[in-house]
C-alpha cells in the first residue's frame, strides 16, 4: 500500500478529522464525509528542476495518485506551489478547487487550469462550502511573497490553524487566538528565508491558544534546515500548549474529544520506497 492509499482508505467518524503530515509544510486533512483537502503539499522535485534545492525526504506521493476535494496554496514558492505536481491532480481530480491568493491565481492560469476551478482567497477573506470554512489570515514572508497567506480551516467542527511561511509578529498570533482559538497549530519553523525559528514557532503556538504546536517546514532541503528539537523542548513547560511531532507520512486523528490521537499500528514500508541491490549488497 502506498500513503495515497492508505489515506483514500482511512475513515474517520463524525466529528473526527484526519490529518496527515507530508514533509515539509505539507499536510493532507480528510473529514468523516470523505472530504480530503491537501494544504501546500510539495509532491514531486520541482524545486531541484527550478532552483537547485535536492529534496532529502522521501517523496511519499505521486500527484497522479491524489484525491482531493480542495487544493489550498498559501503562496507560490515551488515547496507549497508545486509546478510540477497541481496539472496532474488537476487532470485526475476534475471536480477539485484550487485555493489561494491572486499570485496563486496567476501561476494556475499559466499553468492552464480553468477559471471555474479556481477560487482566489486573499487575506481577510472566507471561503465556505460543504461545511468547510477556510479563512485566509496575514502572513510576512517579506518581498519574496508579499500576498503570502497563513490558514484557518474549520472542518468537522475544528479549527486548524496554518501559520504557512511567516516572520514572528506577536499581534498576529495573539489576534488568531483570540479569534478562532484552534485545536492545532502547524508552525512553520525552519528559521530560513524570513521564517521563524523553533523557539519563535513555539511562542506563536502559545499565543495561538493552540492546544497542540506542531513543527514542520523542516527536513526536506539542506538549505532549510529546522530545529524541532528546540520547538518542543520550549514547549515543555508551557501550560496549554503541547507539541506533538509528525514523522513524514504520519496519520493521526483528532477526536471529537480536541485529543490529537496517534494511530497505533505496524510501521509500513511504502511502495515509493525502492529497495536496490549491487552485487551482494542490499541499500535501502
Amino acid at each position: 500500500m502506498n500513503l495515497a492509499e492508505e489515506i483514500r482508505r482511512t475513515q474517520v467518524s463524525q466529528g473526527e478529522l484526519m490529518i496527515c503530515w507530508l514533509g515539509q509544510a505539507g499536510v493532507c486533512l480528510k473529514d468523516a464525509e470523505g472530504r480530503i483537502v491537501y494544504v501546500d503539499p510539495y509532491f514531486t522535485n520541482c524545486g531541484e528542476r527550478m532552483r537547485g534545492f535536492k529534496r532529502l525526504s522521501p517523496q511519499l506521493i505521486d500527484p497522479t495518485e491524489v484525491t482531493a476535494a480542495y487544493y489550498i496554496t498559501t503562496h507560490t514558492h515551488f515547496d507549497h506551489f508545486d509546478f510540477d505536481g497541481i496539472p496532474q491532480v488537476a487532470a485526475n481530480n476534475p471536480t477539485v478547487k484550487f485555493i489561494g491568493p491572486r499570485s496563486c491565481m496567476e501561476e494556475l492560469r499559466k499553468l492552464n487550469i480553468g477559471e471555474d476551478r479556481c477560487v482566489q482567497l486573499d487575506r481577510g477573506e472566507t471561503y465556505e462550502n460543504e461545511g468547510i470554512r477556510i479563512h485566509a489570515l496575514w502572513a510576512d514572508h517579506g518581498t519574496m511573497a508579499p500576498d503570502a497567506i497563513g490558514i484557518l480551516l474549520e472542518m468537522e467542527g475544528h479549527r486548524i490553524y496554518f501559520s504557512g511561511d511567516t516572520a514572528f509578529h506577536e499581534e498576529l498570533f495573539r489576534q488568531v487566538g483570540e479569534t478562532y482559538q484552534p485545536e492545532v497549530a502547524f508552525m512553520s519553523i525552519n528559521g530560513q528565508f524570513g521564517n521563524m525559528t523553533g523557539e519563535e514557532g513555539a511562542r506563536a503556538a502559545e499565543l495561538c491558544g493552540a492546544r497542540y504546536g506542531v513543527p514542520c517546514h523542516i527536513w526536506t532541503f539542506m538549505e532549510h534546515r529546522g530545529d524541532p528539537y528546540t520547538f518542543c523542548g520550549a514547549l515543555e513547560t508551557s501550560e496549554g500548549c503541547k507539541a506533538r511531532c509528525f514523522s513524514q507520512g504520519e496519520i493521526q486523528v483528532l477526536k471529537s474529544s480536541n485529543e490529537l490521537m496517534e494511530m497505533k499500528k505496524e510501521i509500513i514500508a511504502y511502495e515509493s520506497y525502492p529497495l536496490y541491490a549491487a552485487g551482494s549488497h542490499r541499500v535501502f
